[in-house]
């Protein structure tokens, strides 16, 4: 049987699934114009499937049957279900507390939503074709850049005002630009590239460019797969996780690239690490005790805390602008959802309930 793609949402479905390795997670699942992406393979908007899960972040259902075995699933199918199983993700604070950003499919496609931080006034933002993802806000929160695929082949870095209006392309590369951040003093942005995602659908390098778009500079230069970048309060250091060492790690570096050093050196892997904002905590995800978790530690890597029992899966935790509470996403049956909790992992609370705001 000729393997096909498999949204993240049907990826329960599938009683046969091969155990994709990130190198050859889109070639194994005969899927041409796939790329990796933030573990994912993501086709081109308007798929009948949309994503499926690569072996980075662990999926659950692993087996191996002569091949690649899985569930085909139509684009009438999948818009009913996805009507049915909401996926809310990717949440950001914003400067000043009031606001989270995040994406969500509950409209039929993936876009930009902002909401209170209690969870009301959800309101999207964008209404392009395409996977409209990963927000993150300008230091003084009148900014929100994010990636999309609306006008290339490949998803580029694009920025908004924090109303929606006024979108604007910032990179226009042959490959996939993705996860941005502004830097503490407004003037630049992190984010990731690979740049030639048919030759190589795991080597990700870490780039800066001006806030404009401009002077884009390649600070990882190495064949590792460094992603999902992230400043220091101070914009002095950026943290990030590469798999260099055989396993995914988190590093740090200084802001020009230089001085790469390793913070962890476990046997299992690291994610998704930021910063507490007075620069003493890190908040990361890790599969250390067998399921993706979310943890905290030291900013040396010591004293590992784990904050959460039931939150396998993907997402960036952030930490609020006092960092008093941490905003994340959690799995729930077929879909997901935002929720925040004190730093310490106590007074777990939902923000998102499917496609709406959750009953008080």
């Amino acid at each position: 049987m000729a393997a096909v793609c498999v949204t993240n949402r049907q990826i329960e479905d599938c009683r046969l699934v091969l155990p994709l390795d990130r190198a050859g997670a889109c070639a194994a699942c005969s899927c041409p114009d796939a790329v990796l992406q933030y573990g994912f393979c993501s086709l081109p908007s308007g798929s009948s499937v949309f994503t499926v899960k690569s072996g980075m972040f662990k999926p659950i259902l692993l087996f191996v049957l002569l091949g690649c075995i899985a569930l085909r699933v139509s684009g009438q199918t999948a818009a009913k279900q996805s009507a049915a199983a909401t996926q809310n993700s990717d949440p950001a604070w914003s400067p000043d507390g009031s606001k989270v950003a995040f994406m969500s499919d509950r409209d039929g496609d993936i876009e930009i939503y902002v909401m209170n931080t209690d969870g009301s006034n959800q309101l999207r933002l964008t209404h392009a074709p395409g996977r409209d993802a990963h927000p993150s806000w300008s230091p003084n929160g009148l900014k929100i850049y994010f990636q999309s695929p609306r006008n290339d082949p490949m998803p580029q870095i694009y920025v908004m005002n924090a109303d929606g209006s006024q979108q604007r392309q910032l990179t226009h590369n042959a490959g996939f630009s993705g996860v941005p951040l502004c830097s503490p003093d407004g003037s630049k942005i992190l984010f990731q590239v690979n740049e030639n995602p048919s030759v190589d659908p795991s080597h990700w390098q870490i780039y800066v460019m001006n806030a404009d778009g401009s002077q884009q500079r390649n600070l990882s230069k190495n064949v590792a797969n460094d992603q999902v970048p992230r400043w220091s309060a101070n914009g002095a250091k950026i943290l990030f996780f590469s798999d260099i060492s055989g396993k995914d790690q988190l590093y740090v570096m200084d802001a020009d690239g230089s001085h790469r050093r390793r913070l962890t050196n476990d046997t299992f892997n690291n994610h998704t690490g930021v910063w507490s904002h007075d620069e003493k905590k890190i908040a990361f995800t890790s599969d250390r005790d067998g399921m993706w978790e979310i943890y905290t530690a030291d900013a040396d890597g010591s004293h590992v805390v784990r904050l959460t029992h039931s939150a396998p899966g993907l997402g960036l935790p952030q930490w609020s602008p006092d960092d008093s509470q941490i905003v994340f996403s959690l799995p729930d049956g077929r879909s997901r959802d935002i929720y925040v909790m004190n730093s310490d992992g106590t007074g777990v609370r939902k923000l998102t309930c499917g496609a709406g705001t959750c009953p008080i």
